[in-house]
């Protein structure tokens, strides 16, 4: 047994840093370096998240971060779902929100059982109706106006005038060069008595005989000595790599390639508080809205077309030359070992299936906090298997559970294209996802389809995203679900409940900003929350 006294993060960029500040927030007493260096470039493309990120910036024990001072030194955004475009079939799209946790009043058949949007597939599939959904249709954020009059004013908290509609979930765009600048020095400032940094390359990984990192070496020859090691060298995997395995998804997951193209503003028509998804012919291309730019991106299989035919493709989509920023190739899959000896992995170390779903930060999140919580201790033992092995089954099993999810994505009718007769091959399931597919002929998804070994489900939602993703691809048979809810006597609790919401919902949606009225009727308001260049408030005054 040893005592952890310092934890050393090796990597920095969004990873790096936002596994410092959870380690900073779920310790106390233990020394956290980070050593990262310009010479090892992150991948650094704007990036969606999920609530897990929103999270870890609003509630911290050990550090304070204003959530507007966040915004204005990143040009993050707030997300609050992704709209999927032709994904199913080209020219439909549907609208899958962050969150909306469904809890069954009835308890029957259990407190999870899903009756509202069960009711949308009884009702063909109907597009999900929800308010954050609603938000996202209208081009709406969760910014109100409310009048002192309003019927459902305690539902905002019996406020008035401008509101930030609290009851939604709500994730950031973010620029992840600007976000691992920001908190690399909102960390260094506030706790320079427990986190340091070293700006160097890291040229030798020093081991004893058993295996154990016990230093790390740089290029100036500094000699790094830790007790526990964090991974955070995205697809390096500098320390992990040792005496462990990589699990490839090639077989599951057609795409392997992206180019990264974003786009300055011309105006703000282009600002939504949402990402796209966007299907096209090879690959699908995602569009991610921060406040200076939007990043864009093509994800493709680099074996069916190549990386010029890929941005040809995109040229002829945008009527124009794209200039392509980063080229980037991946594997999907994942390390069989996320924590070995005394090496803990985090985030691209670790794993990777696709930018679909935001899943890279929030993994990087969610490891620490798994570990965090269930396994760490001032005093540990780093040669029990049986903890190790524990905690891998739980993040094996969680990305597995990612990879079954971005594989649904492509349950669709689409044959057009080698790409989507490929991709949504039934080769491409996995064994469980199969049973998944062929239990859902006969009844509706159950919370503990989606949970792994220890009943833990990923995004620690229920049924909500994979709900709302087999709804928009029409994988669920409206007679199943309209003869379940019947035989569980939910069905006018059911329809009760879609009448009495969507009265709610078509109300409180007209009192949202539109981008319209929110960028020329709000601006000084914009610029006072989110700190948008008064350049750029000064151009929208002509709108």
């Amino acid at each position: 047994m040893k005592q952890v006294k310092n934890i050393v993060i090796i990597g920095g960029g969004t990873s790096g840093w936002t596994t410092a500040l959870n380690f900073l927030n779920r310790t106390d007493n233990v020394n956290i370096t980070v050593v990262a260096t310009p010479e090892k470039p992150i991948i650094g493309v704007g990036e969606s998240t999920t609530g897990l990120t929103n999270s870890l910036i609003n509630f911290n024990r050990n550090i304070n971060i204003d959530e507007k001072e966040f915004l204005q030194k990143t040009n993050s955004t707030f997300k609050i779902g992704i709209h999927h475009k032709d994904w199913h079939t080209v020219g439909e799209s549907f609208y899958s929100p962050l969150g909306d946790e469904f809890e069954n009043s009835t308890y029957h058949p259990s407190i999870d059982y899903d009756y509202y949007r069960i009711y949308h597939i009884a009702k063909g599939n109907k597009p999900y109706t929800q308010v954050q959904g609603s938000f996202m249709k209208e081009r709406k954020t969760q910014f109100l106006w409310v009048p002192e009059n309003d019927p459902y004013k305690e539902a905002y908290g019996g406020a008035h005038g401008k509101v930030d509609l609290k009851f939604t979930h709500v994730a950031y765009h973010l620029d992840a060069v600007q976000t691992g600048v920001y908190l690399k020095d909102k960390i260094l400032k506030d706790r320079p008595d427990r986190v340091s940094y070293i700006e160097n390359l890291v040229t030798n990984v020093n081991r004893d005989d058993k295996g154990f990192v016990t230093s790390l070496k740089t290029k100036e020859g500094n000699l790094i000595k830790g007790d526990l090691f964090v991974d955070c060298s995205g697809f390096f995997r500098l320390l992990i790599n040792d005496d462990n395995d990589f699990i490839s998804w090639e077989n599951n997951l057609t795409t392997n390639r992206a180019i990264i193209f974003p786009k300055e503003y011309d105006d703000y028509s282009d600002m939504n508080p949402y990402t796209t998804a966007q299907a096209r012919k090879n690959g699908w291309e995602f569009n991610i809205p921060l406040q200076h730019r939007v990043g864009r991106g093509y994800i493709f299989n680099d074996r069916l077309i190549s990386v010029d035919q890929a941005k040809e493709e995109i040229d002829q989509v945008y009527g124009h030359d794209v200039e392509i920023k980063k080229d980037i190739k991946f594997t999907p899959g994942r390390m069989k070992k996320a924590w070995n000896k005394n090496v803990l992995s985090v985030g691209l170390s670790t794993g990777f299936v696709e930018p679909l779903e935001a899943t890279a930060i929030h993994m990087s999140i969610l490891q620490v906090n798994i570990f965090c919580r269930q396994f760490f201790t001032e005093f540990m033992s780093f040669d029990e298997e049986y903890q190790q092995d524990t905690y891998n089954r739980i993040i094996g099993d969680t990305w597995d559970d990612i990879r079954d999810f971005i594989v649904a994505h492509y349950f669709n009718t689409r044959k057009d294209t080698d790409f989507w007769i490929e991709a949504s091959s039934d080769d491409r399931m996995s064994p469980r996802l199969k049973g998944l597919k062929e239990t859902w002929k006969t009844r509706m998804p159950r919370f503990s389809d989606y949970s792994s070994s220890n009943f833990f489900n990923f995004y620690n939602l229920g049924n909500t995203l994979w709900y709302q993703i087999l709804i928009g691809m029409k994988v669920l048979n409206p007679e199943v679900a309209e003869r379940e809810l019947k035989s569980f006597g939910l069905w006018d609790i059911a329809e009760e409940h879609y009448k009495i919401r969507n009265d709610f919902i078509k109300h409180v949606t007209k009192l949202g900003l539109s981008p319209k009225e929110f960028y020329k009727n709000e601006l000084q308001y914009l610029h006072e929350y989110y700190k948008v260049p008064m350049k750029y408030v000064d151009e929208r005054k002509q709108i």
